[in-house]
């Protein structure tokens, strides 16, 4: 049985530190009152749940306009939030320390489930800033209803669909928008025209992204290329209480750079259907989802980048299917709600390598490595008392990883390792339990305290447990390191309490929130002893490969979010960020650990227009890991402006520049180089974007 070891200094640490830190601060970032959860069903109607779970959502017209195209950089607006940057368009999500497959992403309703053996196609990847209507966060603890697997969090990505009319006559309506930027002479276009009555819907989505490589104060860094099309389909109908939704979703992307990793995308295609249905009998609302997805990838390491060997010229050719099911009813019971459900997904991934200058050379890299997901839950969420509000939910899920034999053209200790992984049992099924328990109590009518604690487990990825060989296809660490999988590593278990407290009086709100997590069996590489591993991983350059591990793991800190109004048109607002993660079982600290970070943002607004002027502040990260051989970064202060103005007749121009006295910078979780091409040498720190001016429209009629 796991305990759950609480340093009561700790939290307490960090909740103080949270409080002071509200002097230092950032960008707005609307919220959802604490007390209310709106439950959507892609592009059906909604239907508001009362819930204790807050969300945080970025404001909608952050979307219009950004300096890079990836829509994972939105999370730098969402307190305890941030982005593991390897590529234009390949940002990985993170949540207070934790990031890649520990966060269930959902886009559109459907969980993502990248192509890429690296995440090049991270699941932020299936959405364009073009056609992004909101990107929501559950802060803190998720409940058990969002998600399979949600250890570090869940993330709700939704892009507009339109909406039906309120009568039988056809209504024609569009989002059409533009942007572009300086800093890559990037450009882009997309947008939503639909036709709806009040019982039917059609629409259609576009969206196109193209930018050269990105300059810096001293340079370019190369290749940070990027080319990206996707294409939305779909229809709904609405009969009474019942609400029938089907979307269809092709991306597109073209040869785009990935400099933090040892290859850069060719293309990525894939295809996702999605059918979703809401409705009611009675007093309670049912809800279903089917999707199923088919993708195709192909990255090399010469075609955007020059090899630092040309004998070591390699091309990998990858693909991913996915599948999957949910099934959700809500009853009402006397002021309370009782919500049941059942979900599961299928996907397997295939990846060989190849070198276009010698056929005989072969890595078959993942063969129908396979990982099927079956959840049941239930969720209780009430008031037993005045001013009291809790959310009580369990989980169960079971996880079955398996892959078929691999083979290699390579050496004698490649061998070794070969026909090790093919006599293992290879066939592994996990049975894992969650379960939450959060709630509030309004202590005034302007101040709510908040407190929740939780047991969360996620299983081993595929590459975790099926990599035989050491090579660096680990989901996109980007550390630099070759990995070799373990067939039989254990579930992680995480534990988390939390606390925090939400005020709202007279034109100020504060929303503060402390934690400390566990996590038991933390998946981690850890040094290679195994003597064929460290054989071939030297012949192919990493004399010091790691080996995907169970470890012990802590980590800790809080966010803030703030907001000041001064007068009718005057906000302050901001957030603070702040995050420390340790392995308990050595002297270490956890890889890509974001530093302490603010945003202090004074809006002007008036019915037409509004100027914003924000400062960014991130402080040196010397808390590094040295099992990944992670260096330190120094802190840094970035000035930004931004502006939106109503031109009238459904037209908004947007419009801003960001690092405006174009200081350089790194930012510490965003990667190293791997390719010697641009003006980065190889293995430095990937610095931040120059100066950069952008400039947006948007019309909707």
């Amino acid at each position: 049985m796991h305990t759950l070891p609480v340093s009561w200094k700790k939290v307490l640490m960090s909740f103080v530190l949270a409080a002071m830190a509200c002097v230092v601060s950032a960008d707005a970032v609307a919220e959802e009152h604490p007390r209310e959860r709106e439950e959507q069903s892609g592009n059906v109607e909604e239907i508001t749940i009362i819930g204790s779970c807050e969300r945080f959502r970025v404001p909608v017209e952050m979307t219009a306009a950004t300096a890079v195209p990836d829509a994972a950089a939105m999370l730098e607006r969402i307190p305890g939030a941030d982005v593991n940057r390897n590529g234009p368009l390949s940002g990985i999500a993170q949540y207070r320390g934790l990031f890649g497959d520990r966060l269930n992403v959902v886009v559109d309703g459907v969980p993502v489930v990248p192509v890429g053996p690296n995440h090049m196609d991270a699941p932020l990847s299936y959405i364009s800033r073009q056609r992004l209507e909101s990107l929501e966060i559950h802060r803190g603890i998720a409940p058990v209803s969002a998600g399979l697997e949600t250890l570090g969090g869940a993330i709700l990505v939704s892009s507009d669909k339109g909406s039906f009319a309120d009568g039988d006559a056809l209504e024609f309506h569009g989002d059409l928008r533009s942007s572009a930027a300086s800093v890559n002479e990037g450009y882009g276009a997309g947008g939503l025209v639909s036709l709806a009555s009040d019982r039917n819907r059609l629409y259609v989505g576009a969206s196109t992204e193209s930018g050269d490589d990105v300059e810096f104060t001293d340079g370019t860094v190369k290749p940070t290329r990027h080319r990206r099309e996707i294409y939305d389909l779909g229809y709904g109908l609405r009969v009474g209480d019942h609400n029938l939704g089907l979307d269809y979703r092709r991306l597109d992307t073209g040869r785009t750079g990935t400099p933090a990793l040892p290859m850069d995308i060719q293309f990525v295609e894939t295809d996702v259907v999605s059918a979703n249905y809401q409705g009611k009998a009675g007093d309670s609302v049912f809800e279903a989802r089917l999707f199923w997805s088919d993708g195709e990838h192909e990255m090399d390491n010469f075609t955007l980048r020059t090899p630092m060997n040309p004998a070591k010229r390699r091309l990998t050719v990858a693909d991913g299917r996915a599948s999957g099911l949910s099934l959700a009813a809500t009853k009402p019971m006397g002021g309370h709600y009782l919500r049941l459900g059942v979900d599961g997904d299928r996907s397997a991934h295939d990846a060989d390598i190849e070198n276009p200058d010698d056929r005989e050379f072969f890595v078959v890299n993942f063969n129908d490595a396979s990982r099927n997901r079956y959840g049941l839950w239930a969720e209780w969420i009430g008031r037993p008392a005045p001013g009291w509000q809790l959310e009580a939910g369990l989980r169960y899920n079971q996880i079955e990883t398996n892959a078929d034999e691999v083979a290699t053209s390579m050496g004698m200790a490649a061998k070794v390792l070969q026909e090790r992984f093919n006599s293992a049992d290879r066939s592994i099924t996990d049975h894992n339990f969650d379960w939450v328990l959060q709630g509030n109590y309004e202590l005034w009518p302007s101040l709510v305290l908040e407190a929740g604690a939780a047991r969360k487990t996620r299983s081993p990825s595929y590459q975790e447990r099926y990599l035989w060989l050491p090579l660096k296809s680990t989901g996109g660490l980007a550390d630099g390191k070759n990995y070799v999988g373990d067939i039989d590593l254990e579930p992680e278990v995480s534990h988390e309490i939390e606390f925090g407290l939400e005020w709202n009086d007279r034109g100020l709100r504060l929303s503060p929130r402390a934690f400390y997590r566990t996590v038991d069996d933390y998946i981690q590489g850890t040094p290679a002893t195994d003597a064929e591993v460290l054989q071939v991983s030297r012949m192919m350059g990493d004399p010091a490969p790691l080996q995907f591990s169970n470890v012990e793991a802590e980590l800790y800190g809080a966010d803030v979010a703030w907001s000041a109004a001064m007068g009718d048109h005057w906000l302050l607002d901001g957030t603070v960020g702040y995050v420390r993660g340790k392995r308990r079982d050595i002297d270490d600290d956890l890889y890509r650990i974001p530093p302490f970070n603010g945003l202090l943002a004074l809006t002007y607004e008036t019915v037409k227009w509004a100027l914003t002027v924000e400062t960014e502040v991130y402080l040196r990260q010397d808390d590094v890991s040295a099992t990944n051989d992670e260096g330190p970064t120094g802190g840094y202060a970035l000035m930004n402006v931004r502006g939106n103005r109503e031109l009238g007749g459904g037209v908004e121009l947007t419009f801003g520049v960001n690092n405006v006295f174009d200081r350089r910078y790194a930012d510490h979780i965003g990667g190293v180089n791997r390719a010697g091409d641009g003006d980065v040498g190889v293995g430095k720190r990937l610095p931040g974007l120059g100066v950069n001016a952008y400039l947006a429209l948007r019309r909707t009629w």
